[in-house]
């Protein structure tokens, strides 16, 4: 049986679907006592791979939520001394999302933790079959953000 173009790609979405959910899973991610839901430990990872640290704006254009759902975020994160509020050195009206000393302290060892959590879904591919998933995640990553522009 052939199948069409529209119907392939129904199938990848599908797929890509299972690995979201299971990748968001519901009883979140444990950082020592703490536990993260997927957009928190999202957000700690964006803020902790950004030196300078990132503004709620920034923050809302990767999540693409708005900036009140951000804030909410932030102020949970916040709560759990894992994220701070700075005034930005060049417009005071700003404020940049860091991390804590505390959680950039443990910012490596957590995200080793987790990705080695979630390697599990991937134990059915091989290294080499990995190295494709990644470069055609990479081709469709680099076209979206190429029409985006």
């Amino acid at each position: 049986m052939n199948k069409t173009r529209t119907q392939l790609l129904e199938q990848v979405l599908n797929h890509l679907g299972y690995i979201s959910r299971s990748i968001s899973a519901p009883h979140g991610f444990s950082f020592g006592d703490l536990v993260l839901t997927k957009p928190q430990i999202t957000i700690f990872f964006f803020v902790g791979h950004h030196q300078d640290g990132v503004s709620v704006k920034e923050l809302a254009r990767f999540l693409n939520v708005t900036k009140g759902a951000v804030t909410q975020f932030i102020d949970t994160l916040v709560e759990k001394n894992l994220v701070k509020r700075e005034e930005d050195a060049r417009d005071r009206r700003l404020q940049r999302i860091t991390l804590t000393e505390f959680a950039a302290s443990r910012f490596d060892q957590v995200k080793k933790a987790y990705y080695l959590s979630l390697s599990k879904l991937f134990d059915a591919l091989t290294d080499e079959e990995v190295e494709q998933l990644v470069s055609l995640l990479e081709k469709l990553s680099m076209s979206d953000a190429a029409n985006s522009c």
